[in-house]
This record gives structure tokens, sequence and C-alpha cells, in this order.
């Protein structure tokens, strides 16, 4: 059934009015939804480039988890970008290949793996690195792996002292060199036939072709490789990460299991 042209009037101006309401109702007394809110921050933040966001000597891991449950960010979640932050800066780039070839990220949490949770922490590695690896146990400690052409990548966890270290690391040499080197060559190639059709045709086109074919190779496969080399770091924080916390977890359990005395079964069947 078609709207009256009168209802569908009506219907425009009551939308309307609710609108203009909104907007011009005082500013102290308006409740901002979630996107709102984050559009504000990140309003804020840019408008004020200049000006320090933090006191002089910085902000602490507590008072940023303070911070963050004032706006409802979950605080695992900005413990672990304020890692990433920390730790991203640790990778040194290859000045030449224009990414990180060599990752590593380390992070030691409170408790000591327990062998019976070694099924649920490689599920995990394996969900989050995407496939299965090989793995060895030896002394308490674990290790997770997997080799190809692009690279290594290792997970391992040892434990010492009540405390559980978590590391991973991985090295992307093979993946530049796969990277440059066949299209190298290719570049290369094209080079050296647009001087020679240049030479030969006297075309001043073939010799700017010549000389912008590496340039512009090199550009592009700089951007693959970089984008590669931060997709690779941000799993092995991510794995870190959930792999601290589950241990942080498992540990909090058996605490608290500790904590509980339960039924003596000394007095079962007493009564």
């Amino acid at each position: 059934m078609c709207t009256p042209p009168e209802s569908l009037s009506h219907d425009l101006d009551h939308h309307s009015l609710r609108d203009l309401s909104a907007v011009e109702k005082p500013i102290e007394e308006r409740k901002f939804t979630d996107q709102e809110v984050r559009e504000i921050l990140k309003k804020a933040v840019e408008k004020a480039p200049s000006r320090a966001l933090v006191k002089s000597e910085g902000l602490s891991l507590a008072e940023l988890k303070a911070i963050g449950g004032e706006v409802g960010i979950d605080p695992d979640r900005l413990e672990d970008a304020a890692r990433s932050v920390a730790l991203g800066k640790g990778d040194r780039p290859n000045r030449l290949v224009g990414a990180a070839t060599i990752l590593n990220y380390e992070r030691r949490v409170e408790g000591e793996l327990d062998p019976a949770e070694t099924p649920e922490v490689l599920s995990l590695i394996r969900r989050i690195m995407g496939t299965q690896g090989e793995v060895d146990e030896i002394h308490g400690s674990l290790e997770w792996r997997t080799k190809g052409d692009s690279g290594e990548r290792y997970v391992t966890l040892f434990s010492r002292d009540g405390t559980t270290t978590v590391r991973g690391s991985a090295n992307l040499n093979n993946a530049a060199v796969l990277t440059y080197l066949p299209a190298g060559i290719i570049g290369v190639i094209l080079t050296v036939v647009g001087f020679v059709t240049a030479a030969e045709s006297g075309s001043l086109m073939g010799f700017a072709f010549g000389l912008s074919v590496i340039p512009i190779l090199y550009m592009f496969l700089r951007r693959i490789l970089r984008s590669f080399s931060e997709s690779s770091s941000k799993r092995l924080q991510e794995v870190v990460n959930e792999v601290a916390r589950l241990t942080e977890k498992s540990q909090s359990g058996r605490t608290t299991v500790s904590q509980d005395p339960g039924t003596d079964p000394q007095k079962v069947g007493e009564e």
C-alpha cells in the first residue's frame, strides 16, 4: 500500500523535528553514542597534535588501563595495544629491503606451564599462526615451529622459578630473497631491452623506460615486503599475548582451587 502524501510529509516533519531537537539540545545534557565517542576522541587528538597528551614523565600501563576503563576499553586489549607499540619499536627494518626481516617478541607472566594444558596451548598457537607446525617438548619447555619458503617462525614457552616466558620469533630473510630476486631479474631484463631499443631506434622513450623500470619496481617490492613483515609481526604479537593470557588464567584457576579446601576426605562417611 502506498503511503499518502500527507502521511509521508508528516513522518518527514516528525523525524526532522526529532533530529533538530537532538542538535539543539544543550551539549551538557547530551548522551553520546559509542560511535560519537570514538569520533570525538579521534578529532580531539587530531586537532592538537603539537600539545602533549600526557604528563612529561609519561603514563604507566596501570594509568593507561584506568583511563581506558573510563571510556569502556577492555583492559586486556589495551595492554595488548601498549605492548604492540612498545615491542614494535624493537623491529629494526632492513634498510636495503625496507622491512624488518628478524622479529622477536617476549612476555613473562606469573605461573608455570602445566603439561596438561599443552594441547590447549598448541591449539591456540596453530589457530593464530594458521598452520600445524612441528612441536618439541624438552624438560618442561615447549617449542612450536614452522619452516617454509617464506621463512621460519617459532613460538616457545619455558617455565622457571614460578614464571613462564612466552617468546615469538621469525626469520623472514627467505621471504625477502623470494620477493626481490625473481622480480629483480625481470627488471634487469626489461631495463636492458629498453636501452637496446633506444639505441637501435634513437628513441628517448625507450631510454626513459629503461631508466625507470628498476626504481619503480624497487619501490613496489619494498611495499609488498613491508606489508608481509607487518602482518607477520602482528600475528606473532597476538600469539604471544594470547598464550601469555591463557597461562595467567590457568595459574589463577589453579590458585583458586588450591585456596578452596573443599571437602575433607577424612570426614566423608563419619556421620
